[in-house]
């Protein structure tokens, strides 16, 4: 007996198949930030990163909690979103041709804008553009930033800029740089914490 597909059967399929490859790169990857030395690993810059971190989210009355690893570039970013047990959330790209998001059921989305992009599908924003100056504790470049408070010992306190709020709670008090361990993010019906478990550098462009 044969079996007769309808003409968006082989579409279907290829969807399933990369949804299905997708959840287990980003399983595999998951699961790994469990098993991973924590702190400051090599020489972070604020134009090559990587950042494993919990992340907790309150937008309006819906939050979100789970854990992420952030790789950054000058030409790419790639945030993978996981669920608290290390499963795929969601997969977010950005470079210069644009931002892409793909769930782990294998739907896609795109725009221009990352930030517009994750607040569409996500219901949160992730502003990609500034988030790797203020995770390293300093200004985005362009706007001036409205406050910029530091403790007395001279470390970052308080940043605000172009709507946001960064809070630095805690840092890595071993580090050869000055880099946050608890930090928060908010901004109108906004509020996004992340603590952060390692710091790294990339081992090749993600």
């Amino acid at each position: 007996m044969s079996v007769r597909r309808g003409p968006g059967a082989g579409r279907a399929v290829e969807v399933l198949q990369r949804a299905a490859a997708l959840l287990l790169v980003a399983t595999l990857a998951g699961c790994s930030l469990l098993g991973e030395k924590g702190g400051v690993q090599g020489r972070p810059e604020v134009d090559r990163f990587e950042m494993n971190a919990r992340v907790a989210v309150r937008f309006g009355t819906d939050g979100y909690t789970g854990n992420l690893r952030w790789r950054h570039t000058q030409a790419r970013d790639t945030v993978d979103i996981f669920t608290p047990v290390g499963t795929l959330y969601a997969r977010l790209v950005r470079d210069a041709g644009g931002a892409v998001i793909e769930m782990a059921d294998g739907k896609r989305d795109s725009d221009t804008d990352a930030g517009t992009l994750s607040r569409r599908v996500l219901g949160w924003e992730l502003p990609l553009d500034a988030m790797p100056y203020w995770v390293f504790s300093r200004p985005s470049p362009g706007a001036e930033p409205e406050r910029f408070d530091v403790t007395p010992e001279g470390r970052p306190a308080l940043l605000q800029q172009a709507g946001w709020r960064v809070r630095y709670q805690t840092f890595f008090e071993d580090a050869a740089q000055v880099l946050p361990e608890k930090l928060e993010l908010d901004r109108a019906g906004l509020k996004v914490k992340l603590i952060v478990s390692r710091w790294g550098q990339p081992a090749a462009a993600p």
